[in-house]
């Protein structure tokens, strides 16, 4: 495992998502067998990065999480980072921050994942109901009183975060970003580089759909609602992501390794980006992302990648 050292922290390049083990409408069943045996497998490697959320099925996932630490006795091994905002009623996800909320969602985190502290403590989500004042003073008072070590924010934009640093340190951004949503390259990657922030990076296979297995290995996409009504899974865009990913499926074999692999290597080896979240179902799944690791890409394929995504934008504006 490759790790990075960050505000006094050491981070491992592959963090391990858990929004799965919510077994929930998102992405289909899940067996908490499966889930302990990928969390067992992802800690033996080396893996210290894991994260989750009090709305990845009603608190499952951070139940099965707080349950795996407890048993193996590491949680002080482990950078545990979870969130605070969206939470169900009834069959709605609703966004809440104020401070009375906030209160009482980190009390219950805390007692589902077991630990007196969180390593780093994230909101899910802004609330446009919620001044970001009250939100990020909250935040700086459960960092002051140690309850967690940092302070993160999700999916949050430069100006969002401005607005937030007034009131509160921020250490850490989770924004969406891969081969295929390269949108925070822009303005937010610089803006977090600039103000040292580090970047937690989700969805680096995009939902799965940068694995291949859909183009490439006659898998059905499933019936849950991240796969289900995805735009990149449906035409024009399914043929143009096919030819592209064929030809970055050619560089990948150079190295001796699978579309998987080769897309996480180089989402981990982009600039600003301390760990990437990569998901995983069972024990098959952690093993193959796991041999993303160790390696480096040749600048000449680097380049050669960007012309193949560069040609993919272009053909994306053609179809619109």
């Amino acid at each position: 495992m490759e790790y990075r050292d960050f505000l006094g922290f050491r981070i491992s390049v592959l963090g391990l998502g858990t929004w799965a083990f919510g077994s929930d409408k998102w992405w289909g069943p899940q067996s908490d067998e499966d889930s302990f045996a990928v969390l067992e497998e992802a800690v033996k490697a080396g893996i210290n990065l894991i994260d989750t959320a009090p709305v990845y099925g009603r608190g499952h996932s951070e139940e099965i999480v707080g349950e795996f630490l407890k048993k193996e006795k590491i949680r002080e091994r482990i950078v545990l980072a979870t969130k605070v905002g969206l939470s169900w009623e009834g069959k709605r996800i609703c966004r809440n921050l104020k401070r009375e909320r906030m209160l009482e969602e980190i009390d219950a985190s805390r007692r589902r994942l077991k630990t007196d502290y969180i390593d780093i403590y994230q909101v899910h989500w802004p609330d446009p109901n919620t001044p970001l004042k009250e939100t990020a003073e909250t935040m700086y008072e459960f960092y002051r009183k140690k309850i967690i070590k940092a302070i993160g924010v999700s999916n949050f934009s430069v100006k969002e975060m401005k607005e937030f640093m007034k009131y509160s340190p921020l250490h850490f951004l989770q924004p969406p970003y891969n081969m295929f949503r390269r949108e925070c390259e822009e303005e937010i990657i610089p803006f977090c580089i600039e103000n040292n922030i580090g970047i937690l990076g989700y969805i680096p296979l995009h939902s799965g759909i940068l694995t291949g297995k859909f183009f490439f290995e006659n898998v059905k996409i499933p019936s849950d609602l991240c796969r289900k009504n995805h735009i990149d899974l449906k035409e024009p865009r399914f043929s143009i992501n096919k030819e592209t990913l064929a030809k970055i499926k050619k560089i990948a074999e150079k190295y001796k390794k699978t579309l998987t692999q080769f897309v996480l290597n180089w989402t981990y080896h982009q600039k600003g980006i301390v760990s990437i979240l990569v998901g995983a179902r069972n024990k098959r799944q952690i093993k193959e992302n796991l041999e993303s690791v160790g390696w480096q890409i040749e600048k000449e394929d680097y380049d050669r990648i960007e012309e193949i995504l560069s040609l993919r934008e272009e053909l994306l504006h053609k179809g619109k």
